[in-house]
């Protein structure tokens, strides 16, 4: 058996008991919580999201072009320098904010109590280290690192929660704090795997800062554009309707995510390092494999989500007796259908970055984000909640296709295979 469908098999095993495992941590938050505390999460999740795309700088973007193949030394290099550059803008972020007295204006915007704002922020900081460790052990072909510690976590809060549960003291505020708990546990694993002695006598890689930011900052309107997708309709709910609504709206979305999660994880981030490693060697026969293995395998399993959560949802609400959640099955309807243009995007996005073709990205970026938020703007405002889902996959349909082209033009073997 080839060495990435061990990993993709891998992967998938666990990404099934990571959604078994985070799906009754969300049932548990969604059955005990208050509808508007979970409101108020997934609205913080939505700040991390946008949050962290800006301070990391997309810089991983670059550095995944070169790790793959490269020697120990460049590799932890390569980390050493994004990690370095990350949190400099991380805090000069924050302590500029302070210095202005913008905060108050910021949290406003995000719709975020002023009493979690530094709770966020210390989960942001979590985040943005373990995110840049773990999308380095996924370039240089360990993505079983990943997918133990995130297990791990995973079922760390959900022990966590069932304890709170027990004692009845479920809040929002003890649950953000078990969350940042789990983080910090994850930073210990993920730094346990790290060769420190690499890591700390490798060299500054310069051209990170000289070519780096021509990948990153091309990219980052992309990156932008995938947030505004799944968070422009939540934040315009927010504050058109109610965070009771964003909390109906949040769940349908936690749970498309995951499916999203296991596809990109099992399937595009797995393949994606093999892919690289054969255009490095210009291996193009083989780099082509593996793109059409991504879309066979993603596509199918984007299929069997919607056969069983689109069509199904409204047999599992009545069978979890989520009665404050009722409208979430009509959500899901339309939301379950986004991973499968989600993988075309998303796989064709990696194959463009691979070949360079970062200009036109740019473009398309920018057209679906403001195609993005007028559609949702009127279609919240015509319909409510569920008019963004339908905006949302308008936008999502809209955005597959045009990558979708331009992929299939650059390269017409992959519509072939």
């Amino acid at each position: 058996m080839p060495n990435y469908l061990k990993q993709i098999l891998h992967t998938q095993l666990f990404s099934i008991l990571n959604i078994l495992f985070g799906f009754i941590t969300l049932f548990i938050l969604i059955k005990y919580m208050y509808v508007s505390e979970y409101g108020e999460y997934v609205l913080i999740q939505g700040f991390i999201a946008l949050a962290g795309l800006i301070f990391s700088q997309n810089l991983y973007s670059y550095t995944r072009l070169y790790i793959p193949g490269a020697k120990k030394d460049k590799q932890y290099a390569y980390l050493k320098t994004v990690i370095i550059i990350v949190f400099s803008v991380y805090f000069a972020i924050i302590i500029l904010l302070k210095i202005f007295n913008l905060e108050g204006i910021i949290w406003s915007f995000f719709e975020i109590n002023m009493n979690l704002t530094h709770l966020a922020l210390i989960m942001l900081g979590l985040e943005l280290i373990n995110l840049e460790f773990i999308r380095f052990f996924i370039v240089i072909k360990k993505i079983y690192l990943k997918n133990y510690i995130q297990f791990f976590q995973k079922l760390f809060i959900l022990i966590s929660i069932s304890l709170l549960l027990y004692f009845n003291n479920l809040t929002l505020m003890n649950f953000l704090y078990i969350f940042i708990f789990g983080q910090i546990l994850v930073l210990i694993s993920l730094m346990m795997a790290i060769n420190f002695k690499e890591l700390l006598y490798s060299r500054f890689m310069i051209d990170v800062v000289k070519k780096g930011y021509y990948v990153a900052i091309p990219l980052l309107p992309i990156g932008l554009m995938s947030i505004a997708l799944n968070y422009t309709d939540t934040l315009m709910i927010a504050k058109f309707v109610d965070k009771e609504a964003v909390a109906q709206y949040g769940f349908a979305s936690q749970i498309v995510a995951i499916a999203m999660m296991m596809i990109g994880s099992s399937i595009v981030l797995t393949l994606f390092p093999y892919a690289t490693e054969a255009h490095n060697k210009n291996d193009i026969k083989t780099r082509t494999d593996f793109f059409i293995k991504m879309y066979k395998y993603g596509a199918i399993l984007a299929l069997i989500f919607y056969l069983l959560i689109g069509l199904g949802s409204n047999y599992f609400i009545n069978l979890l007796d989520l009665t404050k959640y009722n409208n979430v099955s009509s959500f899901l309807y339309v939301l379950a259908i986004f991973p499968f243009f989600q993988l075309l995007y998303s796989v064709s996005s990696h194959y463009l970055q691979l070949l360079k073709v970062f200009n036109i990205q740019v473009y398309i970026a920018f057209f679906v984000i403001i195609i993005n938020i007028i559609l949702n703007y009127f279609a919240i405002k015509q319909y409510g909640t569920i008019g963004a889902a339908y905006a949302s996959l308008c936008a999502y349909i809209l955005l597959a296709g045009i990558y979708l082209l331009i992929s299939f033009r650059k390269n017409s073997s992959i519509k072939k295979g």
